[in-house]
């Protein structure tokens, strides 16, 4: 997983918690030290278990987990990559480009291979004027965390919609799958 993900939750415990409580959740997760370089793919099941030893510590199930972070990752991007949200018009807009996102986010990962396993994880099936569908290939299976930045992103854009995961790895299906509606955008 590339380090970005693990940054923004590690950002987080070491400002609101401090350096000690980074060191202690990585003690817990096994991982001798939580990476957050965003040109770097780690480990996927250091940053999973990083993930869970910050849910326990922070007292926070994986649901409650995932809207904490989809709030925090919606607040990082936007003050780091202010362009992503200027360029996207409405939600659908922004998460019609998010697979595209993903992989520019991996570009800086400088073997081909891995590389390649982050820009392979998303794609868009299906699109028209109030319908998105997208599909994630992961072994990660966060699909929880793309069910909580969904409201997340509808709320940015002030526009209301609904998420169907479809297909879930985590009931043996071999992607997930999220279909979206969009309402139209709310009067400013």
């Amino acid at each position: 997983m590339i380090g970005l993900i693990q940054r923004v939750l590690i950002d987080h415990v070491e400002a609101n918690y401090g350096e000690t409580a980074v060191q202690v959740i990585a003690e817990r997760a096994g991982v001798p030290s939580p990476g957050r370089r965003i040109d770097t793919d780690y480990d996927d099941a250091d940053t999973l278990a990083f993930f869970a030893a910050a849910g326990d510590y922070l007292e926070l199930d994986h649901e409650a987990l995932m809207a904490l972070y989809a709030d925090l990752f919606i607040q990082w991007t936007r003050r780091h990559y202010p362009m992503f949200f200027s360029m996207a018009e409405s939600a659908q807009a922004l998460l019609g480009r998010q697979p595209a996102i993903h992989a520019s986010l991996g570009a800086g990962v400088r073997d081909p291979k891995l590389r390649s396993r982050v820009n392979d994880k998303f794609r868009v099936v299906e699109q028209s004027a109030s319908w998105l569908v997208v599909e994630y290939r992961s072994p990660n299976g966060l699909c929880s965390l793309y069910r909580a930045i969904f409201p997340r992103v509808l709320e940015e854009y002030g526009q209301t919609g609904e998420l169907v995961e479809t297909c879930c790895r985590h009931r043996g299906d071999d992607c997930c799958r999220f279909e979206m509606t969009f309402a139209e955008e709310a009067a400013a």
